[in-house]
């Protein structure tokens, strides 16, 4: 099982850096891999799963001080992603969504 998550943050410098950490502190429980510069494939392992990085995550654009949007997919079982990726990181996706 797995979600894609994705986000913008408008600030700048320090600040974008302080954000984004804080974002990806939501799924680094779970094994993830980013294969655009904010576009994530994380596996988890039930919706509670989820449920967490969302409220999280959200918890991060409420106080960030600064305008963060995110979108996270439904839970998925399997699929295949299609792309133009490093061969390495077709790999670690397939890891996370099989």
């Amino acid at each position: 099982m797995h979600i894609a998550i994705s986000w913008d943050i408008t600030a700048n410098g320090a600040q974008w850096t302080q954000i984004d950490e804080r974002m990806r502190a939501a799924i680094q429980a779970y094994p993830w891999i980013r294969p655009l510069s904010t576009f994530y494939v994380v596996k988890i392992y039930g919706e509670a799963n989820r449920l967490e990085i969302q409220n999280s995550m959200t918890a991060v654009a409420r106080s960030a001080g600064a305008t963060v949007h995110f979108l996270i997919t439904p839970a998925m079982v399997g699929g295949q992603y299609q792309g133009f990726l490093p061969a390495d990181d077709w790999a670690k996706i397939n890891e996370r969504t099989a």
